[in-house]
Order: structure tokens, then C-alpha cells, then sequence
């Protein structure tokens, strides 16, 4: 196999499992709402309870084949959830091409951040529909950020102590945040987010993020705004536009230059 093909075959892969993966956060965050195990009992109809068997499981296309309607009750399937399918997978694609691992090392590097970037597209989900940013999506990720950092700068301590640094004065500016504004600016939630990012970023990437997280989310809110979706009193996440920076951040910043 030549090696643009085999690029090919593996991209395709890595699109599918990202399907797959988008399909397990799905479920996680249902059962997180529903009080749910998600090591028992068989996925179902959030409406009529109806246990869905394996073809109306695959991503994405099962929703295209039942044209967004349970086989069962026919009530709608929403848009969330193929949504999430397509954007796991695209972020797992985007993350192959980006680093193209070419070594065992890289490759364990690109698994952790896949397993991150699970937890950030569940923790998203989740913020995005109930304003909440729950710890079992967050804290795992910490975790898993610590062990990329060590992973990717380990021959590098000062990479390391700059990262810290940065993860330092970006949470506590967080921090800041939540403690004046009584938790009505910022959540608890959206410091472990900062954490996270700046484990994962380098400085510079971190710096990025933080500007396309906060002008998306105010471009957005303005718009919710100017079209009457939302009213000023009204809440709205900011997780997911962290998170959105994240990534924008460490696939874009290194070719983004002021200076």
C-alpha cells in the first residue's frame, strides 16, 4: 500500500471510531441526565423507552435512515446527537492530520488527547444543554492533561514550568471571576476548563484559545441577543466556547502570528 493510501485508510478509521466514541458520549451524557449507569442496561428511546437494537445504533446514519424518528414511537430524535457524532469525529480526524504520528510515542500522545477530547465533547454536550459542567467529564481530563504534558515535554522541563506558569495565571483568573461575580460570571466548572487548557497548550496556544473562545462566545450571545433566543438575565454557557477555543487552539495557533 502506497503511503498516501495508507493515510487515507487510516484517516477513515480514526473518522469511524470518532463516530463511534461521539456515539458513547451520547449515551454517557443521557445516562449522567437520567441517573443512569453507563455499564448497565441497553441504550433506549428517551421518549417511549423502547430498547434500540443494533441498526438503530449506527451514527449518524441510523438518524438519516429513520429519518429522525424513534422506529417505535416516531417521536423525534434530536439533532443532538448526530451533531455530537460528527463533531467527535471530525475532531479525531482533525487531531490524525494535524500530528501525523510517526513513532509509538506520537501515537500514545494522539490517543490521550483522543480520550480528552471524548471527555471535552461530553463535557461540552452536557454544559451546553444544562449550564452545568459535571466533574466526571472534567476531572478525568486534568488527569489526562497532566499525562499529555508529561508525555509531550518530558525532555523539556522548561516547556513544562512554562505551561504551569500559564496554567497558573489563566485559572486564577477564573478564579477571580467566579469568586466577585458569586458564581454568576464564570462556574467552577469553567476553572478546571482553564486548567485543562493550559496543561494541554503551550503559552502561545493558550493565548490564542483564550481569544477565540471568548469572541466566538460573544459573537454568539450577541446574536442570540439581536434575534431574541436569549434575553440579557438569561444564561449562557460559556464551556463549550472554551472548549471550541481549545481546539482552535492547538490546530491553528502555531500558524497564527501577530508579531
Amino acid at each position: 500500500m502506497l503511503t498516501g493510501e495508507l493515510t487515507i485508510f487510516i484517516t477513515f478509521l480514526v473518522g469511524v471510531f470518532g463516530l463511534l466514541f461521539g456515539s458513547f458520549v451520547n449515551a454517557w451524557v443521557w445516562r449522567i441526565e437520567t441517573d443512569r449507569s453507563i455499564a448497565k442496561g441497553r441504550s433506549m428511546c428517551p421518549h417511549c423507552k423502547h430498547e434500540l437494537a443494533w441498526y438503530d445504533l449506527v451514527p449518524v446514519f441510523s438518524f438519516l435512515i429513520l429519518a429522525g424518528k424513534c422506529r417505535s414511537c416516531h417521536k423525534k430524535i434530536s439533532w443532538r446527537y448526530p451533531t455530537v457524532e460528527l463533531i467527535t469525529s471530525l475532531l479525531f480526524v482533525g487531531l490524525y492530520l494535524h500530528f501525523m504520528p510517526a513513532s509509538l510515542i506520537a501515537w500514545v500522545q494522539l490517543i490521550v488527547l483522543f480520550a480528552i477530547t471524548v471527555l471535552m465533547v461530553g463535557a461540552a454536550s452536557y454544559d451546553q444543554k444544562h449550564s452545568l459542567l459535571p466533574e466526571i467529564f472534567t476531572i478525568p481530563a486534568i488527569v489526562l492533561s497532566i499525562v499529555y504534558m508529561l508525555l509531550v515535554d518530558w525532555t523539556n522541563p522548561s516547556a513544562i514550568v512554562a505551561k504551569l506558569i500559564a496554567t497558573t495565571l489563566f485559572a486564577l483568573f477564573f478564579l477571580a471571576l467566579w469568586f466577585f461575580s458569586g458564581g454568576n460570571a464564570m462556574g467552577d466548572g469553567d476553572i478546571r476548563l482553564a486548567i485543562i487548557m493550559g496543561l494541554v497548550l503551550t503559552p502561545w496556544q493558550l493565548a490564542v484559545a483564550i481569544m477565540a473562545g471568548f469572541n466566538i462566545g460573544a459573537i454568539i450571545a450577541l446574536g442570540l441577543l439581536l434575534t431574541h433566543k436569549k434575553k440579557r438575565t438569561d444564561h449562557i454557557a460559556f464551556g463549550p466556547f472554551l472548549i471550541i477555543g481549545l481546539y482552535f487552539g492547538l490546530l491553528f495557533a502555531d500558524k497564527i502570528r501577530f508579531f
